[in-house]
């Protein structure tokens, strides 16, 4: 039987940890082929994840009038088509966070990050515990966009953007070496001696010179507020430290942004990371492409 874990919406600072150059002038590439994870098309804040069945689940949010729905689906041939599989509907007034099988919800004065647990390969979930809660205040204080990774040791990190007031966020991380059941202080990933509202964090696992490494990268606007560029920290103990701060990629040109990242590693251990970004439109228009390096 298949578990699965769901979350729902240290300050160390040594010499930046540099990224090799792209392997072999390297030019990501992205089929121009539309995969609906959602039956009706509709819904935001799409993700997936595999299964050790070979299945692939997908997540995102789904809307029924002014209800936020977190909606499951499920593929049995390779990502190409996805059907409805579940739903994880939380109590309350919530918000729906980024991250596959993610959630954070708001009720009231409280902001809070919490674990729900499926033991049918995602079909039904039940709420496990609560990774982070802290009361709203006049300043946000919100908790935002969490992201899980399994360390190298076992134990479940949750990674997410911890709102200071409204122009300052520090990405967080909490620990779990109980399957979730509960969960360690909050580690600072980033933000911690800069201002700027750093958040969307995502990590991967590679290896570089023969040791293992993890990255964080995510959007901030540290220097460039009130725009956001793409920076990256990096952890050489499996999550317990991190470097200082990495320029990832800074839009061309002026008043545009560049956020919404995700990394990954390819089969060949090459980092390849995908992010949001308006550069190609002018004169303020939301509108945003997706783009890899």
């Amino acid at each position: 039987m298949k578990l699965l874990v769901s979350l729902l919406t240290l300050a160390a600072h040594a010499a930046a940890l540099a990224v090799s150059p792209r392997a072999n002038n390297l030019q990501p590439t992205v089929s121009g082929t539309n995969i609906a994870i959602s039956p009706s098309g509709g819904g935001t804040y799409p993700r997936l994840t595999s299964l050790s069945d070979g299945s692939v689940l997908g997540s995102f949010t789904a809307f029924s009038g002014s209800t936020k729905i977190l909606t499951v689906t499920r593929s049995t041939d390779g990502a190409r088509t996805f059907s409805a599989w579940g739903t994880i509907s939380p109590p309350g007034r919530y918000d729906v966070s980024r991250e596959f099988l993610l959630w954070g919800w708001m009720y009231l004065s409280l902001s809070q990050i919490t674990a729900t647990i499926s033991h049918d390969s995602g079909r039904t979930w039940s709420f496990l515990s609560q990774v982070d809660q802290r009361t709203r205040t006049a300043t946000n204080n919100g908790l935002w966009e969490p992201f899980i990774r399994i360390a190298r040791s076992g134990a479940i990190q949750v990674y997410y953007a911890a709102e200071n007031n409204s122009g300052d966020q520090d990405i967080l991380m909490r620990s779990s070496t109980n399957n979730g059941l509960t969960w360690s202080g909050a580690t600072t990933v980033a933000g911690a001696t800069t201002t700027g509202r750093d958040g969307m964090p995502g990590c991967a696992d590679y290896t570089a010179s023969g040791q293992a490494r993890v990255i964080c990268i995510f959007e901030t606007t540290e220097g460039t507020a009130p725009f956001f560029t793409v920076k990256s920290v990096i952890s050489t103990n499996d999550g317990v430290s991190f470097s200082s701060r990495a320029t990832v990629y800074v839009p061309t040109g002026s008043g545009h942004n560049a956020g919404a990242p995700q990394i990954v590693t390819t089969s060949a251990g090459t980092l390849v990371a995908g992010f949001m970004t308006d550069e190609e439109h002018s004169g303020g228009q939301r509108v945003a492409a997706r783009r890899s390096i």
